[in-house]
């Protein structure tokens, strides 16, 4: 007949062969939730890269523009 302390390491086993996989699961999961979220942030840094320094230099030639002008009004009086 089977004994209580047997009873006790089946169960222990089971159930930790059962977390040990669910954990191998996860991060299985995870790894392929990160692999997909890595392209489209990928993809998302190329879209944004051109518009983000197009931007950049627009605003620093109206910065420049701005303090040419305010330039040439006090040196000009």
């Amino acid at each position: 007949m089977i004994g209580a302390k047997e009873i006790c390491v089946s169960t222990a086993t089971v159930v930790g062969v059962g977390f040990l996989s669910w954990m191998a699961l996860t991060l299985i999961s995870v790894d392929k939730r990160t692999a997909v979220m890595s392209v489209k942030v990928s993809q998302n840094h190329d879209m944004l890269k051109p518009l983000w320094e197009n931007f950049i230099k627009t605003r620093a030639d109206t910065v420049n523009l701005e303090k040419e002008k305010k330039w040439q009004v006090e040196y000009s009086n």
